[in-house]
């Protein structure tokens, strides 16, 4: 038996005798996570602009970690 017969016959059985809909769960969980992480996000971002405005606002870094993620041009 595969892996996906496995988890939807456990789908189903947590549906049948526990009454959970375990992808609503899931897909519920995952929002959660999300929302916390944003506001993490958006609180870490409060933090390093006070700490730049209290340190002088001026940061030098190497061009190699400028360009982490950029595109390269051709």
């Amino acid at each position: 038996m595969g892996v996906s017969m496995d988890r939807e016959r456990l789908k189903y059985l947590m549906r049948e005798v526990l009454g959970v809909d375990v992808d609503a769960v899931v897909g519920r969980i995952m929002a959660d996570l999300s929302i916390k992480q944003a506001k993490r996000a958006a609180e870490y971002t409060k933090e390093w602009k006070r700490y730049m405005r209290k340190e002088g606002g001026l940061l030098v870094m190497p061009k190699t970690v400028i360009d982490v993620g950029r595109k390269r041009k051709k």
